[in-house]
């Protein structure tokens, strides 16, 4: 608890007038859990220690009902019953919807991948293992990055997030050569020759 303290770490009390306030602060506890290595004991003990006024009222009745429910209960488990509670149906409804037709289009592979992983808590149920996520990842690539990646064995999403971005670069770096050629070329073409003589 200590060092998890020594991070600073946000706390939470009740929705603000931003609506992806609960989603970001969970996101900001992630960082501080990667970097600690805390097991899903100790992030249960830090969250608690992080809920305040409104919100630690509402996890003091809540986490006797997860835990008959799950005698351990995980993160995963925890953040489900926390959205549920702090973002109202109609707004998980919207943003299921929003996933499910997230396509990378004109932006980067990584603004796709932030974008992806912000809707991901909202995807339906059977969009949540690691196997459906990595599917629907690729298939909003772009069709030139996709279908390259689509002949490819990859087994996780962290893999295909990873390929998409060293396929993006090869294809950019691609352009650029392309387009100095091109430059190269217009050059040579607009050289006055001086046709009588030649």
């Amino acid at each position: 608890m200590e060092r998890f303290k020594k991070l600073h770490p946000a706390t939470f009390s009740r929705i603000g007038p931003e609506a992806m306030e609960p989603e970001r602060w969970i996101n900001a506890l992630e960082k501080a859990f990667a970097v600690l290595e805390c097991t899903d004991a100790q992030k249960l003990i830090c969250v608690g220690y992080q809920l305040q006024n409104e919100a630690e009222a509402w996890w003091k009745s809540t986490r006797p009902n997860l835990e008959a429910t799950h005698p351990n209960p995980t993160w995963e488990q925890f953040k489900e019953v926390f959205f549920k509670n702090y973002f109202s149906e109609s707004f998980r409804d919207k943003k299921e919807a929003e996933f499910s037709a997230l396509v990378q289009g004109s932006k980067t592979v990584l603004d796709y991948q932030q974008q992806f992983e912000d809707l991901s808590h909202f995807a339906p149920e059977h969009m949540k293992g690691e196997a459906s996520k990595t599917k629907k990842f690729e298939k909003g690539l772009k069709l030139e990055i996709g279908s390259i990646l689509s002949v490819m064995d990859i087994q996780t999403y962290a893999q295909m997030v990873d390929k998409a971005k060293t396929i993006e670069d090869r294809l950019n770096e691609g352009t650029t050569v392309l387009t100095g050629l091109g430059k190269g070329l217009n050059t040579f073409q607009n050289l006055e020759w001086p046709n009588e003589t030649f």
